[in-house]
């Protein structure tokens, strides 16, 4: 966006955000696109007004609704990747990274590592073959150094206004209060953070086909999936809700919106350690409805928690006082981040174009080829 158009939107998006609108982006992320009588009567709303509010909101750009898909119930692993590359050399780990396939989102980081922020659904069953790539690329020095952590799935933050002034429309972040309802919060871990014992296929292509659809927009209709999947519509509905909803292949969804413009926000990932899974559950539990916070997951295998977080810029340093704070009390242990240049964002579904026979495919052989074709050509 331009300036202009950034003024432009920003003027858009607080003219719309009544606390009508509000309640139902709070409800959308609660009960999802699908269920608009549940979430009227959550609201206490009529269910033509929330219906009319939501097309509008979306017609309008201010708001997009992406299904979050339980991965470990199709066989993927979810995984973060921070690389950083060599100077002068970030292309050549683009090329590397995007070789690699299976990734869902991919941008530019800065920081303490300078180069790609990724994050993967990979086949678990290939997990010591993408464990070997990466070892390989960096012998092939790919790039300096890297973070690779298995993680759960993503859970997202619902929308929440507590700290937003309607009146003047103007964002009131009560950092302090924060902390303390860290120390006070709950130990126990959320269900969604619960590592996973295992990675079992229990779809079909055309599930796989249908999922990648919803990941792409949560509230496409059910006339749209049957044209894109080449099914009838009752087909889809029966999948979606016998296969999609009966198995429980969805964990959340996605309420996309930006509550303050990107020129002047800065979007970052943590990665954050604590002693024991009692103090990160504490800390995982204070921001249910913190507006500071887009999604987070937990580090299979140890106290540690992947946050993603989108604040104004004039609010950075607080945010970083805070979790400064919260380790001299000792709920918190270590930390690093870094910020990611949304400008570089891309974004995909799972690889669904892999997904044969009911199964995940991953050429190892030909990707390392590649991968040496790649290191090679770019360092020419």
């Amino acid at each position: 966006m331009s300036n202009l158009e950034d003024y432009q939107w920003m003027i858009r998006y607080l003219k719309m955000l009544d606390q009508t609108n509000a309640k139902i982006l709070e409800g959308l992320g609660k009960h999802g696109p699908r269920n608009t009588l549940a979430l009227a009567k959550s609201i206490e709303l009529p269910p033509k007004t929330v219906s009319f509010r939501i097309k509008k909101l979306m017609k309008e750009g201010l708001l997009k609704i992406r299904a979050n898909l339980d991965y470990t119930k199709l066989g993927l692993m979810k995984a973060i990747l921070i690389a950083e590359s060599k100077p002068g050399q970030e292309k050549k780990l683009h090329k590397v990274i995007g070789n690699l396939d299976y990734w869902t989102y991919m941008v530019r980081c800065y920081g303490k590592y300078d180069g790609y922020y990724t994050i993967f659904a990979f086949p678990a069953e290939y997990k010591k073959e993408l464990a070997e790539y990466l070892d390989k690329a960096m012998q092939l020095k790919a790039f300096s150094r890297y973070i690779f952590y298995p993680i759960t799935n993503i859970a997202e933050v619902v929308p929440n206004f507590d700290w937003f002034d309607f009146q003047s429309k103007s964002w009131d972040f009560q950092w302090k209060r924060w902390v303390d309802e860290v120390q006070n919060a709950s130990e126990k871990l959320p269900r969604k953070l619960v590592e996973p014992k295992t990675y079992s296929v229990r779809v079909d292509e055309t599930d796989i086909f249908v999922l990648k659809e919803l990941e792409k927009n949560g509230a496409i209709k059910f006339t749209k999936l049957a044209e894109v999947a080449n099914i009838t519509p009752q087909g889809v509905g029966y999948r979606f809700h016998k296969h999609i909803i009966g198995r429980n292949l969805l964990t959340d969804y996605a309420v996309a919106i930006l509550p303050y413009p990107l020129p002047t926000s800065d979007m970052c990932s943590f990665i954050i350690d604590f002693e024991n899974e009692g103090k990160l559950a504490r800390f995982v539990n204070s921001l249910q409805n913190k507006p500071f916070i887009i999604n987070y997951g937990k580090v299979i295998g140890q106290h540690s928690l992947i946050v993603h977080t989108y604040t104004p810029k004039t609010q950075f340093s607080r945010l970083m006082d805070s979790i400064n704070h919260l380790a001299e009390k000792k709920l918190a242990k270590s930390f690093l981040y870094v910020s990611l240049d949304v400008a570089s964002f891309r974004r995909q579904t799972i690889s669904y174009e892999f997904f044969k026979g009911n199964k995940w495919t991953y050429d190892f052989k030909k990707k390392l080829e590649a991968l040496k074709n790649v290191c090679l050509q770019v360092d020419e």
